[in-house]
């Protein structure tokens, strides 16, 4: 059965023309006090790019990012806060003051279980589909593990939920990562699931020459072969090339994806309410029609031993738009399920991420 992450999708990336960068910037304050907040985590999820505010709940960053994002406030103690930002048109500033509220539930109503079995046992069936169970996994750490809570159903589903975000330290490819879980559930008995998950990544500081050079290796071998890649080589037209094989659900009959023409792309952006202008920053739309899988990997002589995943068509249109840098720019236009979806948190690199 596959084992779906759903959403957990990169969004739009950056443009050829650097110089429209975006400031982001604004205050963040208690909404009940009007206090400002410190130490708020503001960013664009799957990115680099973000900050945390001062003392005068005050934040500020530059992105050269262009495409719909999510841009995410996540305060301790706090209900997160999302809202989606079009970047790369004609405004180079957006300025955003947010009022964060509370959690609704007190730490007197929350039942700790982090001592007990079974809360142990909930957490290290946990952490194998979260952060993976690849090479990478091994040298990823979850370092607020007691953020967490689970619940079983009684159909043996392990639903897990945290107030306030994961921190994850991943010494394997060099990222401190913020992770938002919004849901989690997962069938133990087929090992199905899914989860939605909003992330922010910071680059570690590599101890010397040796480590650095490990890093580079390590998110090179995580990018060849990912959603990523697959989209970088479908906008390229490089699919063979790049040893990626499209074939209809199941079967090893070969599909394809096709591209829009410049008026089907003006007409679908326009119904999405996408800027315009992506089509001169070089944006391509392709139409899904239905779900396939994509075969990754040279093909041996005696037998198909090559990784599957599946592309699913989320929109009612069954159309996607991939950037320059092989992102998509509409987020929640695809969802994968198969090979992609085993690479969980420790196998992920951010998009602006450049192999």
């Amino acid at each position: 059965m596959l084992a779906g992450v759903i959403y957990t999708l990169t969004p739009p990336v950056e443009l050829i023309d650097r110089q429209n960068d975006t400031q982001i910037f604004g205050i963040v304050t208690d909404g009940l006090t009007g206090e400002p907040l410190e130490s708020v985590n503001v960013y664009l999820t799957y990115t680099t790019f973000g900050d945390a505010t001062d003392s005068n709940g005050l934040y500020s960053f530059t992105t050269n990012l262009s495409g719909q994002f999510e841009l995410v406030y996540s305060p301790v103690g706090y209900d997160a806060k999302r809202y989606v930002v079009l970047l790369g048109g004609s405004e180079n500033e957006i300025r955003m003051d947010v009022e964060m509220v509370k959690h609704s539930l007190t730490l007197d109503e929350i039942e700790v279980e982090a001592d007990n079995s079974e809360w142990l046992q909930n957490y290290e069936l946990f952490e194998q589909e979260f952060l993976g169970q690849t090479p990478n996994s091994a040298a990823a750490e979850i370092k607020n593990r007691w953020v967490l809570n689970f619940e079983r159903t009684d159909t043996n589903e392990l639903i897990a939920f945290a107030e306030d975000p994961i921190q994850i330290s991943n010494r394997a490819l060099g990222y401190e990562l913020t992770a938002d879980l919004n849901e989690f559930t997962w069938d133990l008995r087929n090992r199905s699931g899914f989860y939605r998950v909003k992330v922010w990544f910071e680059e570690k500081e590599p101890s010397g020459e040796e480590e650095y050079q490990m890093w580079q290796r390590n998110r090179a071998q995580v990018y060849r072969g990912s959603f990523r890649h697959f989209l970088k080589s479908l906008y390229d037209d490089q699919l063979f090339r790049n040893r990626f094989e499209i074939v209809w659900q199941d079967t090893d009959q070969r599909a394809r994806i096709q591209q829009l023409s410049e008026e089907e792309m003006r007409d679908a952006l326009e119904l999405r309410n996408l800027d315009l202008d992506l089509i001169s920053q070089g944006v391509k739309g392709f139409i899904l029609r239905e779900s396939v899988d994509v075969l990754i990997g040279g093909r041996s002589i005696r037998s198909d031993t090559r990784n599957r995943a599946r592309l699913i068509p989320m929109k009612d249109d069954h159309i996607f738009f991939v950037t320059p840098d092989g992102n998509l720019a509409d987020l929640m236009s695809l969802a994968t399920a198969g090979h992609w979806s085993v690479m969980r948190m420790a196998d992920m690199v951010p998009i602006d991420y450049r192999p």
